[in-house]
């Protein structure tokens, strides 16, 4: 089964969970790091976040990155699977996506329902 990480703000818990009961529909495993979730007592703990993240992102076949809002984690989770060359889906929830983001993503997309589609594209596989 495919797996696919959630990058997105912490406290993004509907988007977390809407997004894996639509990955889940469409036989893609879903991988939340906030399963480790270090909210509030981060300080300390960053190398473990950091590590368990890209950890995490190495064993995905893609990323969906949720921009709707600004988030400098997001922002570095979406470069760090571009750079590894796991494809990246931007939601950007129909605000106008940042260049950094085109950039970085195979696919740029304004709802979540169409950026789990987008996974599903040959040119992503």
């Amino acid at each position: 089964m495919p797996r696919v990480y959630l990058a997105g703000p912490p406290f993004a818990d509907e988007y977390r969970r809407l997004a894996s009961a639509l990955l889940r529909e469409a036989g893609w495993e879903p991988v939340d790091p906030m399963r480790r979730d270090f909210r509030g007592r981060t300080e300390g703990h960053e190398q473990e976040i950091v590590e368990g993240d890209l950890a995490d992102i190495r064993s995905c076949d893609a990323v969906l990155a949720d921009f709707g809002e600004p988030d400098e984690g997001t922002a570095m989770e979406a470069w760090y699977a571009h750079e590894q060359g796991v494809p990246v889906v931007a939601l950007t929830g129909g605000r106008a996506p940042h260049p950094w983001t085109v950039f970085v993503a195979a696919a740029v997309c304004d709802s979540l329902e169409e950026s789990v589609s987008a996974l599903a594209r040959p040119e992503l596989a």
